[in-house]
This record gives structure tokens, C-alpha cells and sequence, in this order.
């Protein structure tokens, strides 16, 4: 693990490039989230679940498929949709995860 984490390149470009090409789907659940305080968990699933349908029939992104349903604009303006729909405010622990790997990587073996 020492020897992929010393030799990883992160291309943050390509990264953002790899996530945008789902349009916004992989943040589905987190969205789910954010909507059910305002409209309820049951009606935030079926918003979710009608928005994803569309993009996949229709194209587009998710954002623009909120943005475009009354019972999330009633609720969200297009500031909280595209934040909600921001892949990097989904990274929950990932960064300190990162932090302590690599902090473990560099001591020696006896104070892992």
C-alpha cells in the first residue's frame, strides 16, 4: 500500500472530468438528504427518483433537472440545487481518511 500511496498522482482535472460524467447521478442519496428537511423524506425520494429518470431519458445533468421541478424550486433556490449537487461537498471523512494514511505511512513500522 506504502509503495501506490508514494506514487500516486492525483489529476484533480480528470478527476472532476471522471464525476461529471455520471451528471450528477452519483450524488443522488446526498441530494435525497438535503431535500427531506424541507420536503419531507418520501417526497425527496420520489423528487429524486423522478429527476434521475429524466436526465437518463432526456440528457441533461441532475441540477438542471431540479432546477427545472416546481416542488424543489418551491423549497431550494438554484444556489442550494447546484451545492447540493456538487460532488466535492459529498466527501463525508474522505479527507481526514487521506490525512491518517498518509501520516501512518510516514512513521516508522513499530508505531503503526
Amino acid at each position: 500500500m506504502a509503495s501506490i500511496c508514494f506514487g500516486l498522482i492525483v489529476d484533480s482535472d480528470r478527476m472532476r472530468h471522471n464525476l461529471g460524467i455520471s451528471k450528477g447521478l452519483m450524488v443522488a442519496e446526498a441530494v435525497m438528504m438535503g431535500l427531506a428537511p424541507s420536503i419531507g423524506r418520501q417526497q425527496a425520494h420520489d423528487v429524486i427518483y423522478d429527476a434521475c429518470r429524466t436526465v437518463n431519458e432526456t440528457g441533461g445533468t441532475l441540477t438542471e433537472a431540479f432546477a427545472a421541478l416546481p416542488a424543489v424550486t418551491k423549497y431550494v433556490d438554484r444556489t442550494t440545487i447546484e451545492r447540493l449537487t456538487d460532488p466535492a461537498n459529498y466527501l463525508g471523512l474522505a479527507s481526514q481518511v487521506v490525512d491518517r494514511t498518509f501520516a501512518s505511512l510516514a512513521r516508522p513500522d513499530s508505531q503503526r
